[in-house]
Parts: structure tokens; sequence; C-alpha cells
């Protein structure tokens, strides 16, 4: 018998878990696949190539999680990617982003004087952004009273009155306005509009998308906010430093052993049953899978009411976003040549416009796919050599928009040639030696995640706060006694943040505290 039994070994399964059993609870976790991790792993397809076959770069990791459960001191070793990120454009201009923000403005200088100036007051104004949001992101969703009280202390913060405004409306503005009212250079706002579709299925003129970009941009790598960065041996590193923290505060890890049922006795949790038949006990299970796995297949057993089952179902969860892992014989010629430049280092983002990305949609939206699809490429071996053998560099490919269907499979090469092709447009030599192009009828196969979402549910305006997953489930609890949310399906949203973990295992361990 255990007190907490945990079910699914991502990130934030990991962090929940690690606090459970660092508070005195007895806590085990139970991992289907052979190693724990989730979406946030370090696989081996080919020899001596090392690739992060979900997520790929580090920023949104909170430093108190990191500093609590001792993640350094467990191996997590973080190089920051800089320049963050650099766009080749049709007419062979180039444009970086560096970490430091004098850098970056002389750089937009050379497209728009204007720009280089409002570069500055878009900066200080998501650090506006940041000092409203961060109570929200590190507690459960406020009731009504708690938001009052929350805006009550609003006057004490340094945010004047327009950028309070400002901020709020982040929460419904579309990320294609937002842009525009700061920007004039079309390369400019294409550099700054990626993270406000990434894992959506909207285009920057959607309402909601820019609390999506607000989501990305909240991070920090070492130290230095707004960066981004490769974590040393590829994402697994986290969760490998994870597992060694979970394992040293008492978790008991089992891989390999996937949960067929959370079973339930008249409203009650009583453990979990595993596919090989055996059933483990516990007085409280918290899931980490997403809530249409956790409440339909799961706890398809348990007593739902038929209407908050109906209302699971309607959650959008539609994944968007494909994955092209694999390796080079060479780096990728953008105009500066093969030998290492900074553009390696930084996400290669193809994403000319912000129009292209509109268009993109739209595509998407008739034709089940993008004819030209957005997507930022990272070659970590450019920093980190410990991924590739030598004289080799494995990379990464992130992109949109390729809805799941089930019909994927059907067109899976001919879509990686047409990613490639596109690529090849702006680095003739990008010719991967080996490769493997995941779709999200495949991430849904491989990492347990229903349709293929990286954030488990769309970030939309209406599946955020108080709405995420459903206003009766924000607070990580269940219709079920006993049982929990913990993944990123959850406040307060997706990413490798820790964050539902964190604040999931708090609200466990007041229930067994008071409320059990």
């Amino acid at each position: 018998m255990f007190d907490v039994i945990v079910v699914g070994g991502g990130h934030n399964g990991l962090v929940c878990a690690s606090y459970l059993a660092k508070a005195g609870l007895r806590v085990a976790l139970f991992e289907r696949r052979y190693i724990v991790g989730g979406a946030c792993v370090t696989e081996e397809p080919w020899p001596g190539v090392r690739v992060s076959m979900g997520a790929y770069v580090l920023s949104l990791l909170r430093e108190e999680i990191i500093r609590e459960l001792e993640l350094r001191r467990f191996g997590l070793k973080v190089h920051i990617k800089d320049p963050g990120m650099f766009l080749p454009f049709p007419n062979g201009k180039k444009l970086y982003l560096w970490c430091d923000a004098e850098k970056t403005k002389k750089e937009i200088g050379k497209f728009s004087k204007r720009d280089a100036d409002a570069y500055g007051r878009w900066q200080s104004f998501w650090g506006s952004f940041a000092s409203l949001a961060e109570p929200f992101m590190l507690n459960p969703p406020p009731t009504l009273k708690e938001a009052k009280e929350l805006l009550a202390n609003f006057g004490s913060l340094e945010v004047n009155e327009a950028d309070l405004l400002s901020c709020l409306q982040v929460f419904a503005r579309d990320a294609k306005s937002m842009l525009d009212s700061y920007f004039e250079s079309d390369e400019v706002k294409a550099g700054l509009c990626l993270d406000s579709v990434v894992g959506t299925f909207a285009a920057p003129s959607t309402p909601g998308t820019a609390y999506v970009l607000a989501h990305h941009v909240l991070g920090s790598v070492n130290g230095v906010q707004g960066a981004w960065g490769y974590v040393e041996g590829g994402m697994g590193g986290v969760t490998q430093a994870m597992r060694r923290a979970a394992e040293y505060y008492g978790v008991s890890i089992y891989t390999g052993a996937e949960v067929d049922e959370i079973l339930v006795k008249n409203g009650e949790v009583e453990g979990i049953k595993l596919k090989d038949g055996r059933s483990v006990q516990s007085k409280a299970v918290v899931s980490n899978a997403d809530p249409k796995t956790t409440f339909l297949k799961l706890l398809r057993n348990a007593e739902l009411e038929s209407d908050f089952k109906k209302r699971v179902s309607s959650l959008k969860s539609t994944g968007v976003s494909f994955k092209m892992v694999g390796y080079l014989d060479e780096l990728p010629d953008f105009g500066n040549g093969k030998s290492l430049q900074p553009e390696h280092i930084a996400s290669e983002v193809i994403l000319p416009s912000v129009d292209y990305v509109e268009q993109a949609y739209r595509d998407a939206l008739v034709y089940g796919c993008s004819k030209k699809p957005w997507f930022e490429v990272n070659i970590q071996s450019s920093v980190d050599p410990t991924v590739a053998p030598q004289g080799k560099y494995s990379f990464s490919i992130f992109g949109q928009y390729l809805p799941y269907s089930e019909k994927l499979d059907d067109f899976r090469e001919e879509y990686a040639t047409l990613i490639l092709d596109t690529l090849r447009e702006y680095a003739p030599n990008f010719r991967p030696i080996k490769y493997q192009l995941l779709t999200a009828l495949d991430i849904e196969r491989r990492f347990g995640i229903w349709g293929g979402n990286i954030f488990h549910l769309d970030m939309t305006p209406d599946q955020l706060f108080v709405f995420r997953p459903l206003p009766e489930c924000n607070n990580y609890t269940t219709p079920i006694k006993g049982v929990f949310l913990c993944g990123s399906g959850s406040h307060p949203g997706g990413g490798v943040t820790g964050i539902p973990g964190k604040n999931a295992a708090t609200r466990v361990i007041q229930w067994f505290g008071r409320d059990k």
C-alpha cells in the first residue's frame, strides 16, 4: 500500500512525485515506457546519435523547482542558446535575435530604426506582464475572491495603468495585432511571432495567441531572462536528473509498467490496475496523463456523470505539430558557409513573414496540412558534442501545421520530403544521412498523448486558468475522491515548466493534511 501513486513519468509526474516524497509520503510512480520523461526524453535511434525526440530546448522550467529539487546536483546542465533565433529570408537578408538586448537592437536596426527603438518597449512590456502573471502561474487558479485580492495588490507592482490594461488584454488578444502595434518591419514581426502559435491550431491573427506568445517568453536559462538553452545530453538530461532526485527522496519508480485503469469504488480511489493484471493499492492517485486519457480511459469504469464526460470529450486537443530528428555530415550553409556560424547555435527559423504563417494555417484548414509549413531547426551538437559522433551533427526540426489524422501514416514520407525541400530553399546542402518524422499520430502513439497535442489541450482563452481543463477540475482535483491531475492539461499549461507538478503536489499534501 502506497500513500500516492503517480501515473506517468513525464516531467510533471516526476516533479509531483518528488515533492510528495519530500513531504514524507510513500510514493510510487508507474511509467508505461522503458524510460521516464514522457515527451521530454533523449533517445538514440542511430548509434552514437542522441536526439531530443519530443521537447528540444529549455527555458520555462522554474528556477524554484531546479533549486528545491537540487536538479543541478543530480546532473542538470544547460548551455545557453545565443543567438536565440536566426531567420533567413528569400531576399537574402538575415535576422539574428540575441540574448543581449542592445545587440538585438543593432540587428533590428538593419531592418528598421523605429523597430530597434520599439524593441526596448517590447521587452519592458513583457517584464511588466511577468510581474502581473507570475502570482497566477505559480499557484492554483484563484477563486473570484482570491483574484480580487491579487488585483488589489497590483497597485504595489511597478506597472502603470496603461501597461496594466495592455497586460490584461494579452489574455484575449491576437499576436498579429499586438506585433503590428509595436513594429513595422515584416522581418522583425516574423522573428517574434513564432511563439504565438507553437502547439496551437491557430494563426497569429486568432484571438488568444498573444497569450500563447506570453507563455513562451517568461522563462530564463542560468539567470538570463528570456533565454533558451540546450540541455547537455538532450532533453532527457532534465528528466534523468528528475528521476535521480525522485529516487533520492524516496520515490519508487517502475518503468515498462503501463497503467490500464485507476480503480474506484463508491466514488473513492482504491489504487491502479496494470496492463499485466496486477493491482496496486494507494490512498491517492495523481495522473500525469492528459485529461482525456485520464477521464475517458483510465477512469472508464468510474461513475462519472455523462455530462461531465461529454464536456471532457469536447475539449480541444487536436495536435498540429510535427517533429523531425536526424543527423548530418556537414553543417547547413545559409549563405555564410559550412563552418560553425552563429546561426548553427540558434534556432534556424523558416518563417519569412506573419502572412506566411497565416497561409500555412489556412492550408491546414482546407487541405489537412500546410503546403508551406513553418518550422525551426536546432543543431544541438553545435554546442554539445555529447549528442553526436565527431564530424556528425544531430538535428531537431519542429513545425506546423500537420493536424492529427488517422491517415497521417499514408503520407509521412511525402511530407518529410516537403519539409526538407522547403529547408533546402534556404540551405541547399541540408541532406540528412538519416532522419525520422513524427506526426501528431506518432506523438500520440509514442508518448501516449491524446491527439498528439504537445500541450495536452489547446492553450486558448476558454481552456486556461479557471477553465483548465474544466472549472470543477481546475484545482488539480477531480470528481473522484483521491484522484488528482498534474499534467500539462492542468493550470498553467504546457511546456517543460514543472509548475503543474509542483502545484498538484501542494494540493495533494493539503488533502492528506486537512481534507482526507
